[in-house]
């Protein structure tokens, strides 16, 4: 059983200047953070009771939380609780489009404002991502890869930005758990986090904003790539 009664551990000085969420803005952070990890699929529905008697919380501030996911297109509500969203071909595209406008130009002004406790978050993330993809873990790699992606995001001097590109690199979290599961893909995939790792340890910015680049492209053609394979798979299974 999971519980909500005890926050993760600050450091003094963060718990001194950031507001303790309350019971909504952490059901909220609990739900999106297993989204990311892949911990919840197409599959799964999500009903305010079970999540409130798993988190030892009431149904309204978990309610609050699901409708919160809704309202920013991250699930969609039936008659029996709430799924993810499932976008359509055009959805993705769109949102690699929007991805590719903003993002690499956010990841070199992170990279001008990276931290020697960001890097070194950065660097034990990417190794993680490297012994996650030999083992074949495909949720280890997508808990090791947030985290990377997670922590660059956070150093966006514009906080605004940085919360939009979140929130559009969510959207698309149970798409790369189907695409991270070809090691093909998951090999690129860890190319792309190692030279994004790369500069920002060189505080190169053109070479951050390249590697992002990259990485998007790739990320689109894995999606794609999955697409037409599951197509195909259809059609040959109802011929």
């Amino acid at each position: 059983m999971t519980s909500l009664s005890s926050p993760a551990r600050r450091s003094p000085q963060k718990k001194a200047a950031t507001r303790k969420p309350n019971m909504r803005e952490q059901v909220y952070l609990h739900l999106r953070t297993r989204m990311q990890k892949g911990e919840i699929q197409f599959d799964d529905r999500l009903v305010d009771h079970e999540i409130a008697a798993d988190l030892r919380v009431s149904r309204m501030p978990v309610r609050e939380a699901l409708l919160q996911l809704k309202n920013e297109g991250l699930l969609d509500s039936t008659s029996r609780g709430f799924v993810l969203r499932r976008f359509t071909p055009t959805d993705i595209a769109q949102l690699f489009e929007v991805r590719l406008l903003l993002e690499p130009a956010a990841a070199a002004a992170a990279c001008e404002k990276a931290t020697l406790e960001g890097l070194a978050i950065m660097r034990m993330a990417t190794d993680e991502s490297e012994k996650a993809h030999r083992a074949s873990d495909i949720l280890a790699y997508m808990k090791a890869n947030t985290t990377f992606r997670s922590t660059w995001i956070s150093l966006v001097p514009n906080p605004h930005l940085a919360t939009m590109i979140s929130r559009l690199v969510d959207h698309v979290e149970a798409v790369r758990l189907a695409t991270l599961r070809d090691p093909k893909w998951r090999a690129s995939s860890l190319l792309s986090t190692q030279k994004i790792m790369d500069g920002f340890m060189k505080k190169d910015t053109d070479l951050v904003q390249e590697s992002v680049r990259y990485n998007l492209r790739h990320a689109a053609a894995a999606y794609y790539a999955v697409q037409d394979a599951m197509m195909l798979e259809n059609r040959q299974a109802e011929t």
